[in-house]
């Protein structure tokens, strides 16, 4: 169900950038994220895709939203995975270079999201993941030790359209990205993301629902994987 405006769309320009902001249960944080990318100058259309969030998501956005041309908010009735909501967003942004970040992202600035963007727009790499630096010791080096797991991206959408198995990827959205580039021979570029972080699951959800989810999102990435064969993988490093 969509909670904004209609059915707006931006006309096909090659330089036009959409931004896919995936959120489900971020009624707390939403408001800052979204108020942070509309600051981005490089972005041309916002949307936000709620996936079966029960707290309250949609509502705050969608009065952001509401005095906002470029932001619009889609509603998934039920929770379907992280994949699912990137890949509505993406169907419905009518653009071919596409940028998405997560909903909970702490010392976000309207330039982390422009340089994300630029080297994909000058046509300079195929994709681009920002990589977190100096926001808190423990999500750094998460991004050090597995880069490919960001889920901070921007892309042409022409060229990871055909990757496979995207629609119930969910948590193993980002490799099979990742993958797909390396499979194809994309340039990827990393981006360094200074001082920004993000709230881990244990934060968000306690320290027993937060083990369950990260173990639920690294069973989603092997199921993954072991569909593709662990061919690609062997590769990846």
């Amino acid at each position: 169900m969509r909670m904004s405006k209609s059915d707006r769309q931006p006309p096909a320009n090659p330089r036009l950038v959409t931004l896919v902001i995936p959120a489900h249960n971020e009624a707390g944080r939403i408001d800052a994220t979204a108020r942070t990318a509309l600051q981005a100058s490089l972005v041309s259309r916002i949307i936000i895709v709620d996936d079966g969030s029960t707290d309250g998501t949609s509502a705050v956005a969608a009065a952001i939203a509401a005095n906002e041309a470029r932001l619009d908010v889609l509603r998934m009735a039920t929770n379907q995975g992280k994949s699912a909501a990137l890949l509505r967003g993406i169907r419905a942004s009518n653009t071919d270079l596409i940028a998405f970040i997560d909903a909970d992202l702490i010392g976000l600035t309207p330039q982390h999201i422009d340089d994300l963007i630029r080297p994909v727009l000058a046509g300079e790499c195929d994709m681009s993941l920002g990589q977190f630096r100096g926001g808190r010791m423990h999500t750094d080096l998460a991004h050090l030790a597995t880069p490919f797991l960001s889920g901070q991206r921007c892309l042409r959408w022409q060229h990871f359209r055909d990757a496979p198995f995207l629609e119930d990827a969910r948590y193993a959205v980002e490799v099979a990205f990742s993958l797909h580039a390396r499979r194809h021979g994309l340039a990827v570029r990393s981006i360094p993301w200074r001082g920004v972080t993000h709230i881990t699951q244990p934060e968000k959800h306690g320290i027993l629902r937060g083990f369950l989810s990260y173990l639920r999102m690294y069973s989603e990435i092997a199921f993954y994987v072991a569909r593709l064969g662990l061919k690609p993988l062997a590769r990846f490093w």
